[in-house]
């Protein structure tokens, strides 16, 4: 369970404020989610049996409702319970085999009958709806048409943009548009803001974001490859979105989610109105094909531990396997290379003080420290050449890669890696 918790909360939470008020189903997955951090099984339980037997509750929120009363009673040994509601959590669509087989709060199951089975079922419903073939990968890029529909209506009436674009973008949004707003944007007001305070911004980059749909070649092109080195790679459908800059890139349950604002640079763009750190990260829309590698493997990867190290080894693989299938260096964050290259050996001493402990905030995700001598995020850099040294060091560079992407234990990859014995001896 531990694996989604975090994510569907944060859906729960933020579908509450993409409709403007929680409905009696969003309130009741928020409970149970507080009672959930308590460890009061029984009580859990409880709370999400209210869910299931909610009518108004979606399917997404039954399956994994359902998913979650299956995982308590696990962890109090009932096994009879935790079996029927583990196939009800599956039939109601939580399909994701890989996680139900590794969930630790299941192990109770993995000697019983019915457990062969119910992998065997969760996996044939999964392949289903797997796209196997880059090339049936969908690229959503209406929600940037009705942005911008919205957007010559809000500069027409900025007192009324707010809901306009409520009207005219958000109502109109597609499920990736809906999940990127409960995760990144989440409020009206703070969007229409960001937009409008940036008018020479937005009033140039129309043309470069209506042109990201003529960019599905080339990302296709860089999917087929990503699967010829690591054939047990999982496409997903791509939603392009405007965001205000809360977010280039994101994933939930259906696809990966870009904020087409972020990469959109190109001639003619006017980036006077973005901030240092906005200007440093103002991709060209030609980077698409290793942005959606990179956001492709957070699709693919195995699970973080919390720490730092862990965090950090979950980007920098994003980076490095953008790298090998595209040959861009850096993948999606080429721009750290240059500064990493030549602060390595004191970013390591920096970052081994920290890297058992969970906080990341001098590492990733630390805009507010990007000055113009030092990016922020090098925790990407530091992830990325530590896989970079397991890779190299490796002869079977598929297995390399299938072993990346599977990592189960930060510090015992860090150790297989011999990155920290190369970079004392260079």
């Amino acid at each position: 369970m531990k694996r989604y918790l975090l994510l569907f909360f944060l859906l729960a939470a933020g579908t509450a404020a993409f409709a403007q008020a929680p409905t009696r189903a969003d309130s009741l997955v928020m409970r149970a989610q507080q009672i959930s951090k308590q460890k009061n099984y029984p009580e859990a339980i409880k709370a999400y049996q209210l869910v299931v037997q909610e009518p108004t509750a979606k399917p997404t929120y039954k399956a994994f409702s359902y998913y979650n009363i299956a995982c308590y009673y696990g962890l109090l040994n009932d096994a009879p319970n935790a079996v029927a509601n583990l196939e009800r959590a599956i039939e109601a669509g939580y399909i994701d085999a890989e996680h139900i087989s590794e969930d630790s709060d299941l192990n109770l199951l993995h000697g019983h009958k019915q457990w062969p089975k119910l992998l065997a079922r969760a996996r044939k419903l999964e392949d289903k709806q797997r796209i196997k073939r880059p090339e049936d990968v969908k690229l959503v890029t209406t929600d940037i048409d009705h942005f911008w529909q919205a957007y010559t209506a809000a500069q027409r009436d900025t007192a009324q943009a707010r809901a306009i674009f409520r009207r005219e973008y958000f109502d109109k949004g597609s499920q990736g548009l809906q999940d990127y707003y409960s995760l990144k944007i989440r409020n009206d007001a703070t969007f229409t803001k960001r937009i409008l305070q940036r008018p020479q911004y937005y009033n140039s980059i129309q043309s470069t974001t209506l042109s990201i749909a003529k960019q599905k070649p080339q990302i296709v092109s860089a999917f087929k490859r990503f699967q010829e080195l690591y054939p047990a790679v999982r496409f997903q459908n791509i939603y392009f979105v405007v965001g205000g800059w809360v977010s280039g890139g994101t994933v939930s349950d259906a696809g990966l989610l870009i904020g087409a604002d972020q990469v959109a640079n190109g001639p003619g763009v006017n980036t006077s109105e973005l901030s240092l750190l906005q200007r440093n990260r103002c991709a060209p829309v030609t980077v698409m094909p290793e942005l959606m590698v990179h956001e492709l493997v957070h699709r693919n990867q195995g699970s973080q531990d919390g720490t730092l190290l862990s965090y950090a080894l979950s980007e920098g693989m994003a980076d490095f396997v953008a790298e090998v299938v595209t040959g861009v260096k850096g993948g999606a964050n080429s721009r750290l290379q240059a500064y990493g290259n030549a602060h390595e050996q004191e970013l390591w001493t920096d970052f081994k003080k920290e890297m058992l402990g969970t906080n990341s905030d001098n590492w990733i995700a630390n805009g507010a420290q990007e000055t113009p001598e030092k990016p922020c995020d090098l925790g990407y850099y530091v992830g990325y050449r530590i896989v970079q040294a397991y890779y190299n060091k490796t002869t079977d560079k598929k297995q390399a890669l299938a072993d990346i992407l599977s990592i189960r234990d930060a510090k015992a990859f860090l150790a297989q890696s011999g990155y920290e014995s190369g970079l004392a001896s260079r």
